[in-house]
């Protein structure tokens, strides 16, 4: 039995923390990996990609095949076609503008939907924090002003987030952790298989070591990251988790810069801090309702 948040030591909450960081490097590393890839696959292709992969290994590591039927894919489709869908406006956005740019316009839809499920007069507040990092986010600049589709594709990465969250949920009590998101996965490649896969997998035929490459992808995106994760939830609080959550979109606006030499102006950077810091007040503000902390992290 895992020892409750309140029990472990410093020593298992140290690296219960090592294990959520590494797990978001991870995961934005796998889509820097991605972005670089985009040229040779195109960024859909990539999502059926590293779907496709995925699935086949989280199947493997939580042996879904002993709870896979049609009864099961049939209730996890829409949490299967939500992570789909969210993953293709996700790797669309980012073909078009910085993963830090990114990361934070999507977070803003977990955000929203615990603003909608919160009373609570301080998140007034921090809904202004939000829209005030989302002004500073989007505000045109003569050297290097957003791409409007690249910003429309993360603004529906958001609101697929929320329904992934939705869904996500609904899943409770149904499905273990691992085998919901590893049957979502086979049901989001079901869906990309023909239209995202196939031509995908034609081009990596041609070229092994970028398919090679893409395996990497789904490791770093999925696997690893889910893996650490799990791991981590079992001896940190939900407010942990969620404050550590905060940090996504600076982890990806570092990995942005460092990985894929992208820039952020100042003003830029500043707004994915006010997103990050509007997440960890919500968090940190008292409630007696859900917030952003009790979900899963998107597996982008």
């Amino acid at each position: 039995m895992s020892a409750t948040p309140g029990d472990i030591s410093v020593r298992e909450r140290v690296t219960a923390l090592s294990q959520l960081v590494g797990s978001m490097i991870c995961l934005q590393f796998g889509s820097s990996t991605a972005k670089s890839l985009f040229p040779v696959f195109g960024a859909v292709g990539m999502v059926g990609l590293r779907t496709s992969f995925a699935a086949v290994i989280l199947v493997c590591v939580y042996r879904s095949w002993n709870v896979m039927s049609w009864r099961a894919l049939r209730v996890v489709f829409p949490y299967g076609l939500a992570t789909a869908a969210m993953n293709i406006c996700f790797y669309l956005a980012l073909e078009r503008i910085p993963l830090g740019m990114t990361v934070a316009i999507e977070f803003t839809g977990p955000l929203l939907l615990a603003f909608i499920g919160s009373r609570r007069l301080s998140d007034v507040g921090w809904l202004a924090v939000t829209i005030g990092g989302l002004a500073l986010l989007l505000k045109p600049s003569s050297s290097t002003p957003p791409d409007p589709l690249g910003v429309l594709f993360a603004i529906g990465a958001a609101l697929f987030w929320g329904l992934y969250i939705v869904f996500g949920r609904r899943l409770t009590g149904k499905l273990s952790a691992g085998n919901a998101s590893a049957l979502g996965l086979v049901c989001g490649s079901i869906v990309l298989f023909i239209p995202s896969f196939l031509p995908a997998m034609a081009t990596g035929v041609t070229q092994p070591s970028m398919l090679a490459l893409s395996v990497i992808v789904a490791i770093c995106s999925s696997a690893l990251p889910y893996a650490l994760e799990m791991q981590a939830m079992h001896r940190l609080s939900a407010r942990d988790l969620g404050v550590l959550y905060s940090l996504e979109p600076v982890c990806a606006a570092l990995a942005g810069v460092f990985v894929l030499h992208e820039t952020l102006s100042v003003s830029r950077i500043c707004g994915v801090l006010l997103i990050a810091t509007a997440s960890v007040g919500t968090v940190l503000t008292p409630s007696k309702k859900p917030s952003l902390s009790d979900v899963p992290e998107a597996p982008q």
